[in-house]
């Protein structure tokens, strides 16, 4: 999808992604003309797509809103996610144990460091997007191509969670993403990866936390 409808549809996700559309959140045709500065055909494309890859819901004669995050699609996310991250924490610290890392400590350093500051200014808005490129980076210096695959696949899905109850567990997460970086950088694989688990099993909880009862 290029020209108008591209951008929409870069725009729309982004916006829904980062929670700055929130779930359940209703999306009429003429306020996101006015939003994204478009006619109606772009939006209705990008609205189409977007329900596809399961961000919106369509509803004939009830229009479209921000889907909502459901329990057991939270839990598969996480389920997926705790097999990735424990296997790219390991094999990370593995590659800084044999001095086959240059620049991955430094790389993911710069993340946590910029993830504190947010939390610590009481600025959220770019924690969601820091959360997926901290991830998406370990995924990428694990050095295997098939993890890092499985972690783009899941990686926006990732990002709208994490978005959804970032004011729950945004100090804990980054404190967490601290404790990762430090297991790696001491060539720790059992630690990191034990680590690497334990951050999304807290993940997972602080989900619920936030799901009405």
């Amino acid at each position: 999808m290029s020209g108008a409808a591209g951008r929409v549809l870069r725009e729309l996700r982004g916006d829904i992604l980062r929670g700055a559309l929130p779930q359940g959140a209703r999306l009429t045709e003429a306020s996101l003309c006015l939003r994204y500065d478009v006619s109606r055909v772009p939006v209705r494309e990008a609205l189409r797509t977007l329900a596809a890859e399961g961000f919106v819901d369509v509803r004939p004669g009830s229009g479209a809103t921000v889907a909502t995050i459901t329990t057991d699609d939270a839990d598969d996310l996480y389920a997926v996610r705790c097999t990735i991250e424990e296997i790219t924490a390991r094999r990370c610290a593995a590659r800084v144990r044999a001095g086959d890392a240059d620049g991955l400590v430094a790389r993911l350093d710069e993340i946590v460091t910029a993830g504190l500051a947010a939390v610590h200014a009481g600025d959220p808005a770019d924690l969601p997007g820091l959360n997926t490129r901290f991830h998406l980076t370990m995924a990428r210096e694990s050095g295997s191509a098939s993890l890092l695959s499985l972690f783009r696949q899941v990686a926006d899905r990732i990002q709208w969670v994490y978005a959804a109850n970032v004011d729950v567990q945004g100090e804990r997460s980054w404190t967490e993403h601290q404790g990762i970086l430090e297991a790696i950088a001491a060539g720790d694989g059992a630690g990191a990866a034990a680590k690497a688990g334990e951050h999304i099993a807290n993940s997972r909880s602080g989900f619920l936390e936030t799901r009405p009862p």
